[in-house]
């Protein structure tokens, strides 16, 4: 996630912002006569390792800026004509064309480093090289509103900003290498920053972006409560596929025993909890036999079905205090209501598209014995009329959960980023506090 990503660099920028003595920071000679304890060729070796960290950082400010706006073609513009943020893309796609050091190989990005210093730049851009995915998968052009975009801008202008005043710092450092135009790189992030503060910011972008697909957990089956969470969470990765009509039913039976058994375990501990699973178990009660007279051989979901009924089966063989631990209750709550979405985008799905299909009486003749006769045959039709009706009408409005609020921020952010202005516009010396505080 954007929120996840940038909360890693601003904290790793913020604690690089509080160093100084760059050359004692990656084992030089310090004050007070502290011997080295590296070569100036190994220094050398670490100043080129930081420096492809830092091209990572600044490949990810140039591809947010041309995610914020992929319109601007900075070579048809010209000084006049450019505005704060173009201004600032231009003058990052002039560094990163300077810049010879390279991105950090794969190695670099995942192994820990010996130094503190070294340690935060790695991080610093492992966050980067993830958050280049955020980019594509919903924190781009078209998927934000125009504060969130501003307020993607104003982090890369401050990203930048952290980037050109530590370069400052790292003179020392045998065969460094500095920014190209560092001066005009950091006016116009000061320009930038400046210009996206003018309108509130949303810091609900921290919502958006790439998220890592959820894995099935291997192994034997965990003891307890911990089991039917294991069983649940299978089956809500095997819910990728739409199942078909059969392994659907079996699915929303095993969903109405794990929730008539939860409720049965919390009705006299906690009431309003056992109301809410008793309603998911009748209104997966009510889908089973509704659908009762489905069919429809396309699709998947034999092992959906299987992990549904495995989670039934352990739900039933629990203590009676099984749900008292809170974490894993809400757990086993979390992951229901995501398979009461993937259920419910199943059943739309399915009938829309006329995957379902509806068992119907056909009348017949039949010939015997040179006798014609009528029979009654069993055909599957299309879904039409009362039972397509109530079928989507409870996967639409009961079972579908209420849609998470993206608009809110995410806890923290705000903070994350009052914290990171700080330490950019902090003075050595200076005592002040916070302003958090």
């Amino acid at each position: 996630m954007y929120g996840q990503n940038t909360d890693v660099l601003r904290e790793s920028l913020r604690e690089l912002l509080t160093f100084h003595r760059i050359q004692h920071r990656i084992g030089g000679a310090g004050p007070r006569h502290v011997p080295a304890t590296t070569t100036a060729e190994e220094r050398r070796l670490i100043g080129e390792q930081i420096a492809r960290y830092r091209h990572s950082v600044l490949t990810w400010c140039h591809q947010g800026l041309y995610a914020a706006n992929p319109h601007i073609d900075h070579q048809k513009l010209t000084r006049r004509t450019r505005g704060p943020a173009e201004d600032l893309r231009h003058r990052i796609h002039a560094a990163l064309a300077a810049d010879h050091a390279g991105l950090p190989t794969l190695t670099e990005l995942t192994t820990t480093q010996p130094f503190r210093l070294v340690e935060l730049w790695r991080q610093a851009s492992r966050a980067c090289a993830l958050g280049e995915h955020d980019f594509t998968a919903g924190a781009g052009h078209g998927r934000l509103s125009k504060a969130q975009a501003l307020t993607l801008v104003h982090d890369i202008a401050e990203v930048t900003e952290a980037l050109t005043a530590l370069d400052r710092r790292y003179d020392g450092v045998p065969g460094w290498q500095h920014l190209t135009n560092k001066t005009r790189l950091a006016r116009a992030a000061q320009a930038c920053a400046t210009y996206s503060r003018y309108s509130d910011p949303s810091y609900s972008i921290d919502h958006h972006g790439w998220d890592a697909p959820a894995q099935l957990i291997e192994g034997p089956g965990l003891p307890g409560l911990a089991g039917v969470v294991q069983a649940q969470h299978n089956l809500l990765v095997h819910l990728g596929t739409i199942p078909n009509a059969h392994s659907l039913r079996v699915i929303l039976d095993s969903q109405r025993c794990l929730s008539h058994e939860a409720a049965t375990r919390l009705t006299d501990r906690d009431p309003d909890r056992a109301a809410r699973w008793a309603h998911r178990g009748q209104v997966y009660g009510s889908l089973v036999r509704q659908t009762r007279d489905i069919g429809g051989n396309l699709g998947t979901g034999g092992l959906a079905a299987g992990q549904g009924s495995i989670a039934a089966a352990r739900m039933r063989k629990l203590p009676h205090d099984a749900l008292n631990d809170p974490t894993q209750a809400r757990q086993l709550e979390r992951i229901s209501a995501c398979i009461d979405q993937r259920v419910a985008d199943a059943l739309r799905y399915g009938i829309t598209k006329r995957l379902y299909l509806q068992r119907a009486n056909v009348l017949g003749l039949q010939d015997r014995d040179g006798t014609l006769e009528h029979v009654i045959r069993k055909r599957f039709i299309p879904m039409t009329g009362p039972l397509k009706a109530t079928l989507i009408d409870l996967a639409r409005n009961q079972l579908r959960p209420e849609p998470v609020r993206r608009d809110l921020p995410r806890p923290g952010a705000a903070e994350s980023r009052i914290d990171f202005q700080a330490a950019l516009h902090h003075r050595r010396g200076d005592t002040r506090p916070s302003q958090t505080l």
